[in-house]
């Protein structure tokens, strides 16, 4: 599988549309955050586009710094607490919602290591086999084992969710984290990111199929 600028802006393009009507479907203020998934989503692409045209271009070195810090934001900063956040407010049995509060508490605190992490080491991209290559210092995706705690609060939350769509979305995420590994261990950060943004695309159907049943209600 080969990504590419031209992939990147035209992923972003359409799960932020997706986004946008995502919102619209959403019927009360506890679905907003889930809402905004997918454009979240399409912004992040958006910055790895941008990332693919400086790095494949002279004279882009401060839109190459802007884009790798805009893109591992998302990916290590904004997720581990927007994924539980929002699984939260949607959950109302007590029990699931008590776990999703503890992936929630994990994804504060993974948050909290991963931003004083980049804010002390040196952070840089390249492209490597047609694919982006992140690293942060000397911690680098290509170890079967990192990133495996970024489960709890990243993907964990929906498969905990008493909604049995939220759930599936849950474990198709889980699924490609484990073929990212799998297959992309060295590009893991970029992949799997990009399968998660496409999938998001599935939070609009959850939307629409809420707003439908409230109707019915």
């Amino acid at each position: 599988m080969c990504f590419s600028a031209e992939v990147s802006f035209g992923a972003s393009a359409v799960i932020s549309s997706v986004g946008v009507l995502a919102i619209k479907k959403s019927t009360s203020k506890e679905q907003k955050l889930f809402a905004m998934i997918p454009i979240l989503f399409g912004i992040q692409q958006f910055c790895e586009g941008w990332l693919w045209v400086a790095l494949q271009n002279e004279g882009f070195v401060i839109t190459e710094l802007i884009a790798t810090y805009g893109f591992l934001i998302f990916a290590q900063l904004i997720w581990p607490i927007w994924v539980p956040l929002s699984a939260f407010t949607l959950e109302k049995n007590k029990r699931r919602k008590n776990l999703i509060g503890f992936s929630l508490a994990v994804g504060v605190i993974l948050t909290a290591i991963l931003a004083y992490r980049m804010s002390i080491y040196e952070v840089t991209a390249q492209i490597d086999a047609h694919h982006i290559f992140y690293t942060v210092g000397h911690f680098k995706s290509t170890n079967w084992w990192s990133g495996i705690l970024y489960l709890l609060p990243a993907v964990f939350p929906f498969i905990f969710s008493s909604n049995k769509h939220i759930n599936y979305l849950g474990i198709a995420m889980l699924l490609l984290f484990i073929v990212s590994k799998i297959f992309y261990l060295k590009y893991m950060i970029s992949t799997w990111c990009m399968f998660a943004a496409v999938l998001s695309i599935y939070i609009f159907y959850i939307l629409k199929k809420e707003q439908k049943e409230a109707m019915l209600h």
